[in-house]
This record gives C-alpha cells, sequence and structure tokens, in this order.
C-alpha cells in the first residue's frame, strides 16, 4: 500500500478511536430573561455562567453523568448532561417549557423535556384516574402508557432511560394498586356531591360563622395551621387571589385547625401576616376536617353557591391552575 495512504488510514483510525472529551461544552441562548446568570446545579455540583448582554453563553463543565437542574431567574428545567456532550440551549424566558437543544446530548435531553410535558399534564394526575369509573380509568391507563411509549428513546443514554422507566413504572403501578380505595374515598367527594358542613366556628372578627350563612356564593376554603410552613407559604398567593376577585361572588374562608393552646398564636399570625378573607378558628370541632379525610395541610377546597362541591382538592393559591377553574366559574 502507498506509505502516504497508510499514514492517512492511521490518522483517520486515530481520531475516530479519541477518547471523548473530559467536559461538556454548553453554549446558547436564554431571550427575554431579567437574569444575567444561569446556573447547572445537582447535590455534589453547583456552576456560575454569566450570560452576555444578548442573552447568549458559553462555557465547559466537567461532571459526573446524571441529572442536573438548569436556572435562570425564576424559570428552571432539568437536564442530563455527561463529559463528551457538546450541547447547545435555547430558550425563551417567557416560555421555558419551549426550550429547544443542538448537538451532542440533544436525545436525551429532548427524552426528558417530553417526558416534563407528560408529568405535567393531566394524564400524570393521579386524581384524574381515581375520579373516574372502572371502564373509564382502563381507557385512561392505557392511553398514559401509549404515551409513555410513543416518546422516542433512539440515542438516548440508557441511564436515563432506566432511571425515568422506573418513574413510569411506579406511578402506573400505584394507579392499579390504589384504584378501588382511592375512587371510593373520591367519588364521596365528587364535583356535585354536598359538602360536609362547619357550624359555629369563631370568626376573627366577631361572632361565630357557618357554611350555611355563606351559601350562595361560591366558597374558597383553606384549611390550614400557624406551625405549618407550606400553610404559610400560600399565605401571599392567597392574598393575591383575594385582592383580584374582591368584587366577585366568592368568599375565602381560611379554618385553623390549630389546637386551643395555639389560639393567641392564630390571632396573632393573622395581624403579623395582615391575613384577609374570613378567618375562622375550628377550637376542638374537628368534624369538618374528618369528614374530609384531611390528612395533611394545607388543603384548599372550592364549593359552589348552593354549598356543593365544586373540588375538594382544590389547587393552591400559587398554582395557576386555580385562576383558570375559577375563571371557567364565572363569577
Amino acid at each position: 500500500m502507498n506509505k502516504i495512504l497508510v499514514l492517512v488510514f492511521v490518522s483517520l483510525l486515530m481520531v475516530s478511536c479519541k477518547e471523548p472529551k473530559g467536559y461538556v461544552a454548553l453554549s446558547g441562548k436564554i431571550e427575554n430573561t431579567d437574569s444575567k446568570e444561569l446556573i447547572i446545579s445537582n447535590k455534589e455540583f453547583n456552576k456560575k455562567i454569566t450570560l452576555n448582554d444578548d442573552g447568549t453563553f458559553k462555557d465547559t463543565l466537567k461532571v459526573e453523568k446524571g441529572l442536573y437542574t438548569l436556572t435562570n431567574g425564576q424559570n428552571r428545567t432539568i437536564l442530563f448532561l455527561s463529559n463528551g456532550y457538546n450541547l447547545t440551549i435555547n430558550a425563551d424566558a417567557n416560555d421555558f417549557s419551549k426550550l429547544s437543544f443542538e448537538g451532542n446530548g440533544k436525545s436525551s435531553n429532548d427524552y426528558i423535556a417530553e417526558k416534563i410535558k407528560l408529568s405535567q399534564s393531566d394524564l400524570s394526575n393521579p386524581k384524574s384516574y381515581f375520579l373516574l369509573e372502572r371502564e373509564a380509568f382502563d381507557a385512561r391507563l392505557t392511553e398514559l402508557k401509549t404515551s409513555i411509549k410513543s416518546i422516542p428513546t433512539e440515542n438516548v443514554d440508557s441511564l436515563i432511560i432506566a432511571q425515568i422507566s422506573s418513574d413510569d413504572n411506579r406511578l402506573i403501578d400505584y394507579l392499579e394498586k390504589n384504584y378501588e380505595v382511592k375512587h371510593a374515598e373520591l367519588i364521596k367527594f365528587a364535583k356535585g356531591k354536598p359538602s360536609p358542613k362547619f357550624t359555629n366556628y369563631e370568626n376573627y372578627n366577631g361572632g361565630t360563622t357557618s357554611l350555611e350563612d355563606l351559601k350562595g356564593k361560591y366558597v374558597y376554603i383553606d384549611v390550614w395551621a400557624t406551625w405549618c410552613g407550606p400553610c404559610k407559604q400560600q399565605i401571599p398567593f392567597l392574598k393575591e387571589i383575594e385582592k383580584e376577585y374582591e368584587h366577585s361572588n366568592i368568599a375565602f374562608v381560611s379554618i385553623s385547625t390549630d389546637r386551643q393552646n395555639k389560639y393567641n398564636a392564630w390571632k396573632k399570625m393573622i395581624v403579623d401576616y395582615e391575613m384577609s378573607g374570613i378567618q375562622l378558628f375550628a377550637g376542638t370541632d374537628y368534624s369538618f376536617q374528618q369528614e374530609y379525610q384531611i390528612n395533611s395541610i394545607p388543603r384548599f377546597i372550592l364549593l359552589d353557591t348552593e354549598g356543593n362541591i365544586v373540588d375538594a382538592d382544590a389547587p393552591r393559591p400559587s398554582d395557576p391552575r386555580l385562576k383558570e377553574l375559577l375563571n371557567t366559574l364565572n363569577i
């Protein structure tokens, strides 16, 4: 063989057998962002990348193969990174769900993006299954399995497929094993069913209030307690909702389930947090929360003008779906 051809062949062979780069080359652009910082992190890793004025960025990261959180301002998503990737990310801060990937690592991150969309859809909401009768439940479960299988896995890293497939299997197993019990529980509190009532709960503004007193209005109930951290986190969002709908036909009722020895703490928190709406103290009467089988708080309940259930486990004030639900009621 011609010596020159041999040298060319050897050179090509050496190039093709080169080890992958020991780092991730990350680049891209975040449009319409107010934050000039991009953070890539997990429990063992944290890297801050400064965006250029036009939102572009470029950097290298030495990582352990696995899942990472990408954060830009209030936006965040999940990435799968492995040394050797040359990954370009493009996103719009106004709608971070539509980010796109190019380069080595695209397939694995496209796969994750599709999985995130599925997880945020109603198909991944167990409640939407347990409310159904058996035939409809089976059909919806088949739809979920079909949607899972329809997401392309070609060139997706086997590590991420194994991990996410395990999560998928856990969800399906949970739905199948718990349908009978959960269906029986939820059907009792299905839309249109009469709500359990509370009677003569102490009102912070004086006197007592019963659910019957609010007939003629929609009622959004927050079951909470002063010691509950997640309850406190919802207070600013609830105040915003109350302000937005203050001229609408809806009453916002917060029922404290604190023990009697927290009575003064309840009053103090209403003042300290400038809480609005109808503030009630259940005292030693636990019948309302027991009838609703409330075993964790905060819990939100939405009732119609006749005291019937609209949603026995309504979206939290921080959840955009709450406004969507309220707006469908034309209140």
